[in-house]
């Protein structure tokens, strides 16, 4: 018995300390403004960020579930609509023309970020036999394990932002001194087949655009471009529940005072 009990705890102490030998690999976590109930997303981050997506993603990555449309909308970069026209305008998208034969047409609002590859044999093709992942939810695709005690914390109040630290953390967590550039410390195995994508001035921003031109600050743009693009009315949501939380707490006071008075002795 005494055996058994003297496993059981070093059995106990392996996979509390294991998370705690890996802390060198766990992203750290990231102030966001859109963190927590009352977060708000930064407008002109969201401008960037689509710009990063456009100048280093789009080669690549698309986001098949978010319209052009979508951009014009509050609370997010809130492009103006002749504005998302324009950007919509620079995608060509596949159509069968009346004499049935295959055509291109330019994009719309309605449209989507649709894939730069005709199919996923010419995108495998092209990147190595790996399928680049539409990043229209990849912040809600990607986790990390928080650790010990952390995993116990977050059971009681939830984090939401694992998957933005994770990928902030992955686009800027490449080795330097691998040639290939595809050395990531944060990539399971420690080899992605993405090579790394940003680095310092390589994007320059727009004229109303007032940012570090750094690696550090196009990851975290782009982040919270995707962060936004996987959940649009996620800030309207939020609003809303706290509205209702208020609502609900007055009636709830309402109700308690109606008891009280039902339950006073009558004279």
């Amino acid at each position: 018995m005494r055996q058994l009990l003297r496993y059981s705890m070093l059995w106990m102490a392996f996979c509390v300390m294991g998370p705690v030998l890996a802390q060198d690999t766990v992203p750290t976590r990231q102030d966001w403004s859109f963190s927590g109930l009352t977060g708000e997303y930064d407008k002109a981050q969201l401008r960037r960020g689509l710009q990063v997506y456009e100048e280093k993603c789009r080669a690549c990555h698309s986001m098949k579930y978010l319209t052009f449309r979508t951009l014009t909308k509050p609370g997010g970069p809130e492009l103006t609509t002749e504005e998302a026209k324009s950007l919509a305008s620079g995608y060509v998208f596949p159509i069968i023309q009346d004499d049935g034969q295959p055509g291109e047409r330019d994009g719309t609002l309605n449209d989507h970020f649709i894939s730069p590859y005709l199919n996923e044999q010419e995108a495998r093709y092209l990147n190595n036999g790996a399928l680049p992942v539409d990043l229209s939810y990849i912040v809600r695709a990607r986790a990390y394990d928080r650790g010990f005690p952390q995993f116990l914390l977050d059971a009681f109040i939830p984090y939401s932002e694992q998957g933005a630290d994770y990928l902030f953390a992955l686009l800027t967590g490449y080795l330097p001194d691998d040639p290939e550039m595809k050395a990531n410390r944060y990539y399971p195995g420690g080899v992605i087949n993405m090579p790394k994508p940003l680095a310092d001035g390589e994007i320059e921003w727009q004229a109303q655009a007032h940012a570090a031109q750094t690696e550090e600050q196009y990851a975290r743009d782009v982040t919270a471009f995707l962060v936004w693009a996987a959940d649009p009315e996620r800030q309207t949501r939020e609003h809303l529940g706290i509205y209702v939380m208020g609502y609900l707490t007055v009636i709830l006071a309402l109700l308690w005072m109606l008891r009280r008075m039902k339950r006073r002795p009558q004279n």
